[in-house]
């Protein structure tokens, strides 16, 4: 999955995002006829940043309560404990908590479990019950948003200097939690329960669409943010080295995350006496369930606690950048004189966006989040891949963006990169998508089955991204000069004047070279030369199909 669409998509998005010098809208000046999906980036950035802010937020409330003498989690306090079946490792004083009545035929969690279920988020009993704001976590999440805003407001090479931190800071806490996590009895049965297969597992669609999903998320594909930090690059930067490096750390340190988590879940099975996959289930809530118990196995936990949570919020802080800088950018790149008040149209996004993102800290905010993770941020980027694909590769043509990668980087792209593009990864990405929605299954949390009222509520979240691309279609081809439809799309096809390098000293160095590379293609701006309102290009691969 990651060879064949992660890595070439990654590769596509860096390389076309510093050849043209803009966000992820303004770039579809290439193909009009396809700028929603620009618009349908912006979109789920916009969804995204909303909830990641929360679990952000998250984080500053644990980093706060590491600062007291002893972390929370480390008893079971009768104040959200259930003391029946809470269990913490090593202690004889609390009800339960000894290791041999774990292994008993009573369920037993973790404190550090029932903290985050029963403290942090106060779980209600599902998303028909939301409850009350929890105004710890509220505070937290205004904390979060004041300090992304701080940072934006300084442009990109502030936020550039927390992204350097954050590319190395999260090295040192991981390779600490993992050489304590190996050391623990159970370990090496959850590394194993990691890096084993479940064959069958291939088989469920559902899988596919989650590793896509989730491969796409991890590495901010198709989401807009890669385009719009790679515009901030030099012309002439190495992308290709960029886009090799940066996959290959990601699926590196995805492996070192995996097995730190998954041997403090084998330790905590053997703890408890149950299998792996009961000791917590799947969900961001992972990250504040086995983390936590893998720093009650260090000395001094509150040192190791704040110094780790403070890692999660710059590592958020990264995430969060490219999600809001995206927004902010993009739409900037439309309405130009907001470049003049970048403080007040940030300051008014965020809190838009905190408003907006207030019910997921509420008694069932979990599961509002839950439910704009899965269809806000999941279902919608696989089907934003499969159109700009169909946007960059068939309309615009493969032969034109081999020809501007060559301008740029002095080299075609070679087999690989074009096979990828042009077919593997839309065909694969459209089965995923296409089989995913035939094979649908309805949304867990835990064992909670989220009702119908609140999948459909799921569906139009995922629409109101998706549905950009063909209403922007529909309104691009409609606003071409007087023609018939068949010119109609011919023209909206055809990439504008405003396309091209934005150094203009290298744009008509760029027109030379593509008219001699990719015979029979007339730019617009030779077009226009010619005294001919109407820009042609005749190399585009819809114009010639038409």
């Amino acid at each position: 999955m990651l060879a064949l669409a992660g890595k070439p998509m990654y590769f596509l998005e860096l390389a076309i995002g510093q050849f043209g010098g803009v966000g992820p809208i303004a770039l579809w000046n290439c193909c009009p006829v396809m700028k929603g999906v620009g618009c349908a980036m912006v979109t789920v950035s916009l969804i995204v940043c909303i909830y990641y802010n929360v679990i952000m937020s998250y984080t500053l409330h644990y980093m706060g309560a590491s600062l007291a003498a002893e972390v929370p989690w480390a008893k079971c306090d009768p104040e959200w404990a259930n003391m029946d079946t809470c269990y913490v490792r090593g202690a004889t004083n609390v009800n339960h908590s000894d290791p041999e009545s774990a292994h008993t035929t009573v369920h037993r969690e973790t404190a550090s479990l029932q903290y985050w279920e029963r403290k942090v988020l106060a779980l209600s009993s599902g998303i028909e019950d939301l409850g009350p704001i929890k105004w710890d976590l509220a505070l937290c999440l205004f904390i979060s948003w004041c300090i992304v805003v701080l940072c934006l407001v300084k442009g990109i090479k502030t936020s550039g200097k927390v992204v350097y931190f954050a590319a190395t800071f999260p090295y040192v806490i991981l390779l600490t939690l993992l050489v304590t996590g190996l050391m623990q009895p159970g370990a090496i049965d959850g590394v194993l329960f990691f890096i084993l297969p479940t064959w069958s597992k291939l088989l469920d669609i559902q899988v596919w669409r989650a590793a896509a999903g989730q491969m796409f998320f991890s590495l901010s594909v198709s989401m807009g943010g890669l385009i719009m930090y790679s515009s901030y690059n030099d012309f002439r930067n190495n992308v290709y080295r960029d886009a090799l490096v940066v996959s290959v750390l990601d699926t590196v340190t995805s492996i070192i995350s995996g097995m730190v988590t998954f041997s403090i879940l084998g330790a905590m099975a053997t703890d408890l006496g149950v299998p792996i996959d009961q000791v917590v289930k799947e969900g961001p809530g992972l990250a504040f369930v086995a983390y936590p118990e893998a720093l009650l196995r260090l000395p001094c936990p509150q040192f190791w606690s704040v110094l780790f949570f403070l890692m999660l919020f710059v590592l958020g802080l990264d995430s969060e950048f490219a999600l809001l800088e995206n927004v902010l950018t993009s739409i900037s790149d439309e309405f130009t004189w907001l470049r003049n008040h970048k403080l007040i149209f940030c300051v008014v996004t965020a809190c838009f966006c905190y408003l907006v993102g207030l019910p997921c800290v509420t008694h069932g905010g979990n599961y509002v989040l839950t439910l704009m993770d899965v269809y806000g941020g999941g279902v919608g980027v696989v089907f934003i891949a499969i159109a700009e694909c169909i946007g960059l590769l068939w309309i615009y043509g493969l032969g034109r963006i081999s020809s501007d990668l060559e301008f740029m980087l002095g080299n075609r792209p070679n087999a690989y990169w074009r096979i990828t593009w042009s077919f593997l990864a839309p065909v694969i990405l459209m089965m995923i998508f296409l089989y995913s929605l035939v094979f649908h299954v309805p949304l867990r949390y835990e064992e909670y089955l989220y009702p119908n009222w609140a999948n459909m509520i799921g569906w139009a979240l995922a629409c109101v991204s998706m549905l950009q691309i063909p209403i922007w279609a529909v309104l691009m081809v409609w606003k071409q000069p007087a023609g018939s439809l068949k010119e109609k799309l011919q023209m909206s096809a055809r990439s504008t004047a405003e396309w091209g390098p934005s150094d203009t000293s290298l744009r008509s160095e760029w027109i030379a070279f593509t008219q001699k590379n990719v015979p029979g293609t007339l730019l617009s701006e030779q077009r226009k030369d010619c005294n001919n309102s109407t820009p042609i290009n005749v190399g585009d691969k819809l114009g010639e199909a038409l």
